[in-house]
């Protein structure tokens, strides 16, 4: 005698399996969304630390150095500031610079940030590649930054 199969139990299984892929289609971004805001928060709060270390070194050099070892060796900054939380060693990209304004007095600039890559690795490549596509066409910093090296901003945060 053949076992009868009954139609309605794989009808049931086939809701059940595109239930859940329906559900984890929702969550990969939420999490995805999760997770970033909790890289940023310490990536934040590393970009102030290095702004501060900048400033106290700008009130007795009257400019801003480009330099962590420089930040590091006179004791500004901690060693391990200087790296890109998530990102294994890789450091943040800091540059400093002066510029002379249109009355003639000098400008010194500086710009530090970590890009999207650096400190979301890890994760999904293509949510990566639609924040970087994103801020790339508003014209934005594809990461988190402060300061800008072209023009005088107080130092102000892009976040």
């Amino acid at each position: 005698m053949k076992p009868k199969i009954n139609i309605n139990y794989i009808l049931a299984g086939c809701v059940v399996v595109l239930s859940l892929l329906c559900i984890l289609s929702v969550l990969k971004p939420l999490n995805f969304q999760k997770e970033q805001a909790q890289r940023e928060i310490i990536v934040k709060k590393r970009l102030l630390k290095i702004r501060t270390a900048e400033e106290r070194y700008r009130q007795i050099y009257k400019t801003y150095t480009g330099s962590f070892s420089t930040l590091i060796r006179q004791g500004f900054l901690a060693d391990s500031l200087q790296y890109i939380p998530f990102a294994g060693k890789k450091r943040f990209d800091l540059q400093a610079t002066v510029q002379i304004g249109k009355s003639g007095r000098q400008i010194p600039l500086m710009e530090c940030g970590a890009g999207y890559h650096d400190y979301l690795s890890g994760m999904d490549s293509d949510e990566i590649e639609q924040l970087i596509e994103k801020a790339n066409t508003a014209g934005q910093y594809p990461g988190l930054k402060f300061g800008d090296i072209e023009t005088d901003n107080n130092n102000e945060v892009n976040w």
